[in-house]
């Protein structure tokens, strides 16, 4: 390469001496010089060998170390990457007709769920609620009966669950379902009277979903009563505990974790 490079020494220790100079890294082949003086290196070593790096080092018995030396300066460190954020997390807006729920999510015959479901379940005991209600609604109310549900399909095989109660315009009704099927993006609601006894019969309910991670939207649902069940395996009380429907959203998904209003 054509040009020249002058290394000078600008610091080493009382008797140092005996330099080799390398390109690159101190490798035997890199060798460029060797038993290059203090006295040398302070006025200036030059050299026609050109390359970016150059390795100076000394093997007398208190310097036995090296020095790199950039011929066009030190590189600029590679700078660290600065990561994703992967949310935010917000304060919710104070809570006043609704519920406030931290949504959940189960693996159901390799179907995703995700959302809160507590009424109702597949199984009895069942392994398969999911979700919780979060403060100021978590005080829950059990659907009627004593378990375990019975039903012509399905046996003494559903557990009969609970409830999440609401406040202010929502405090007659505990939410039981709000759901969404993540593969078919079919998504349920349900709930119960929070006084224990019957169903809330058929009507249309709809509001505001805001979540803590900064996302927004609306929902709405027409529910009526759906199935009946006899309770203590069979051989006790009938009841039609629960009104479902199919639950809409506008302009937002539920997510695993995240916490929502449920305003109505």
């Amino acid at each position: 390469m054509p040009g020249s490079v002058t290394l000078y020494l600008t610091s080493a220790s009382a008797g140092a001496g005996n330099f080799q100079i390398y390109h690159t890294s101190a490798d035997p082949s890199n060798l460029i010089a060797q038993n290059v003086t203090s006295a040398s290196l302070a006025s200036g070593y030059c050299t026609s060998e050109v390359y970016d790096t150059y390795i100076v080092k000394s093997d007398t018995p208190d310097c036995q170390n090296q020095v790199l030396v950039y011929a066009s300066g030190a590189p600029a460190p590679t700078p660290t990457p600065t990561p994703t954020p992967t949310g935010t997390t917000t304060t919710l807006p104070t809570l006043t007709n609704g519920w406030r729920i931290t949504m959940g999510e189960i693996d159901f015959g390799g179907n995703t769920l995700r959302g809160l479901d507590r009424g109702t379940l597949y199984l009895c005991p069942s392994p398969y609620g999911y979700g919780a209600g979060s403060s100021p609604t978590t005080t829950t109310t059990a659907l009627p009966g004593t378990n375990c549900y019975w039903t012509s399909i399905l046996g003494p095989n559903t557990d009969k669950g609970y409830g999440i109660d609401g406040i202010g315009a929502a405090s007659s009704y505990a939410l039981t379902s709000f759901r969404t099927d993540v593969g078919t993006g079919f998504s349920t609601f349900g709930i119960i009277n929070t006084s224990g006894t019957g169903n809330p019969g058929s009507g249309g309910i709809s509001g505001t979903i805001v979540g803590n991670n900064g996302t927004s939207g609306t929902w709405s649902v027409n529910y009526s009563a759906t199935t009946t069940y006899v309770d203590q395996n069979g051989s006790g009380t009938s009841y039609t505990p629960e009104s479902t429907g199919t639950l809409t959203l506008s302009g937002i998904s539920l997510v695993n974790g995240v916490t929502y209003n449920i305003n109505i």
